[in-house]
C-alpha cells in the first residue's frame, strides 16, 4: 500500500505511542479488482523513537511505525499487520525490520570527501587543521535527526493475510466517445515523437509515456495540488545550490534538470517531487504539441524516477540512476493527479512501434510495456491538496549549543571508527562488488500499483 502521512513525525521530539494515520493514495488491485481504494486510511502509532541527541550513544536516529488498522471509505475497519518498506524519495533508509534509519551526518558526500582528504595529510597537523576549518566554513553539517513532514509518502506491505470481500473498482471513463474522436486521438499518437533527445540532439534520451489533454493552467494547478514543484533553470547559482544539496545531504526539490528536447524544442514545464534529498526524486518533462483534441491543447510527457546518484565509469562522471521500470513513474503521476481530483478520463494506447527495452542517455537499460497513457484533465479548481501540517509545529532539532557539541562528538567518533584508510578501502571494495548485477536487482524492484493497472481501457493504435 502507498500511503501519505497526515501528521508530521520527528525523531527529536516525537514520542513512542504517538498516534499516526495515513491516507491511501494508490488503489490496491488483486486479480483486476480494486480491494483497497484511494481514500482509505491506515492508523496506528509510533512504535519506537530514537534520537541522536549529543551523539555519545548513537550516530543515527531511527523511527518505527506500527500501522494496525485499515479503514475503508464506508467506515469498515480491519485489523492489519504491516511492515514499512520505503519512504518515498527520502535520504533515510528502511531496514529489514521496517525501521526508518536516519543518515549519519558524517556520511554526507562533502564531509566524507573532506575526511578522506584529511587522511591523506594526517601527518601534517597544520594542513589537517586548515582542511577542517575550510570544510566547516564552506559545507554545513547536515541535520542527523529524522523529520517526516505531513504529506510524506510511505510504502507498506502486509505481513499477514487480510480477507476483503468488497470490491471498489470504479473505472475511469474512456476519453474518446465516438469513432471520429477515436480516430483523431489515434492520429495524434501516431504522429507524436516518442523519444526525447539530450541537449544538442546528440543522443536519444527518455520515452514519452504520457499525454495530457487540457490547458497549461490546469496542468500547473493539478501538479501543484499533488505536491510537485517547478524545477529551477540551470544557472551558476542553482548549480552551486545543487552542489550544496549533494554535499550536505539536504533537500532541493526545485533542483534544475538536464536539458532534453522533443522535436528540437525545450520543455514548457519541468516538474519534480522529492522529500529531502537531491539523489531521489520524481520528475516529468512536459512539451507542448502542435495538435489539439476537442479544442484542448495536447502535452507530451516523459516521466522517470531518480533513485540514486552513482558514478558512471563509462562517462566518468556522477549520474542519476533511475527506476528501470518506466511504467512505475507513469503510474505515480496518474495516481497523484487522480487523487488530487484533477482527472476526468484516462486511456492506455498501445504503440507497437515504440521500444519495450532500450538504453537511455546515460547508458542504463530500462524497460516498459510501451503503452502511452492519455489523461484528460479538468480545470482542477477545488483540488484535494497534499496534507498540510496541523497544530503546533514539531521541533525537529536541538538548539545551536546542542548541535555544535554533537557535531564535534560525531566527527571525532567518525574519524576513529569510519574515517580511516582500512574502513574506507573496505567501503570501496563493497561499492565495486555492489555494482555487479546492480541493474538486474533494480529490475526486480516491486512495481507501483496504479490507478491504470486494471480499470483504464486499452486502445490499439495501428502503426
Amino acid at each position: 500500500m502507498e500511503v501519505r502521512l497526515r501528521q508530521p513525525v520527528a525523531s527529536y521530539s516525537s514520542k513512542s505511542g504517538t498516534p499516526v494515520e495515513a491516507r491511501v493514495v494508490a488503489p490496491v488491485h488483486v486479480d483486476g479488482r480494486t480491494l483497497v481504494p484511494v481514500g482509505s486510511w491506515v492508523r496506528g502509532e509510533l512504535a519506537e523513537v530514537r534520537k541522536v541527541g549529543l551523539g555519545f550513544r548513537r550516530g543515527r536516529a531511527s523511527l518505527a511505525f506500527d500501522f494496525d488498522t485499515l479503514e475503508l471509505p464506508d467506515g469498515t475497519t480491519f485489523p492489519i499487520k504491516t511492515r514499512l518498506t520505503a519512504v518515498d524519495t527520502a535520504r533515510e533508509s528502511v531496514d529489514d525490520a521496517g525501521r526508518v534509519q536516519g543518515i549519519r551526518a558524517t556520511d554526507a558526500f562533502g564531509h566524507r570527501m573532506a575526511g578522506i582528504t584529511r587522511n591523506i595529510f594526517f601527518w601534517d597537523p597544520l594542513v589537517h587543521s586548515v582542511l577542517t576549518g575550510t570544510t566547516l566554513a564552506v559545507i554545513r553539517f547536515p541535520e542527523a535527526e529524522i523529520h517526516l513532514p505531513a504529506g510524506t509518502e510511505l510504502r507498506l506491505e502486509l505481513t499477514e493475510a487480510l480477507e476483503l470481500r468488497g470490491e471498489w473498482t470504479v473505472p475511469l471513463p474512456m476519453i474518446a466517445s465516438s469513432t471520429e474522436e477515436r480516430e483523431d486521438l489515434l492520429e495524434i499518437v501516431r504522429a507524436m515523437t516518442y523519444r526525447s533527445r539530450t541537449g544538442g540532439g546528440r543522443r536519444e534520451a527518455d520515452l514519452v509515456n504520457m499525454v495530457l489533454l487540457g490547458e497549461e493552467e490546469w496542468v500547473r494547478r493539478a501538479f501543484d495540488a499533488a505536491g510537485w514543484v517547478e524545477a529551477d533553470g540551470l544557472t551558476k547559482a542553482t548549480g552551486w545550490a545543487t552542489f550544496r544539496s549533494v554535499a550536505e545531504s539536504k533537500a532541493y526539490p526545485e533542483a534544475p534538470m538536464s536539458l532534453q528536447t522533443l522535436d528540437e524544442l525545450p520543455p514548457v514545464l519541468e516538474l519534480s517531487k522529492a522529500l529531502n534529498t537531491y539523489s531521489k526524486r520524481h520528475h516529468a518533462r512536459i512539451w507542448s504539441q502542435p495538435d489539439r483534441f476537442r479544442g484542448r491543447p495536447v502535452y507530451a510527457v516523459a516521466a522517470t524516477e531518480d533513485t540514486a546518484i552513482d558514478f558512471s565509469f563509462k562517462r566518468m562522471r556522477l549520474i542519476h540512476t533511475i527506476d528501470p521500470n518506466l511504467d512505475n513513474e507513469r503510474a505515480k503521476i496518474v495516481n497523484d493527479l487522480v487523487e488530487a481530483g484533477c482527472v476526468d478520463a484516462a486511456e492506455l494506447i498501445e504503440r507497437p512501434w515504440a521500444p519495450r527495452e532500450f538504453r537511455n542517455a546515460t547508458g542504463e537499460k530500462v524497460f516498459t510495456d510501451a503503452r502511452l497513457l492519455v489523461v484528460e484533465m479538468n480545470p482542477c479548481r477545488s483540488p484535494q491538496l497534499v496534507s498540510e501540517e496541523e497544530g503546533e509545529p514539531l521541533r525537529i532539532r536541538g538548539r545551536w549549543y546542542q548541535r555544535v557539541p554533537r557535531q564535534i562528538i560525531l566527527t571525532i567518533r567518525n574519524d576513529f571508527t569510519r574515517n580511516n584508510p582500512v574502513f574506507q578501502a573496505a567501503l570501496g571494495v563493497r561499492y565495486l562488488i555492489g555494482k555487479t548485477g546492480a541493474n538486474e536487482r533494480r529490475r526486480t524492484r516491486p512495481d507501483r500499483l496504479a490507478v491504470e493497472s486494471a480499470p483504464i481501457p486499452m486502445t490499439t493504435a495501428a502503426q
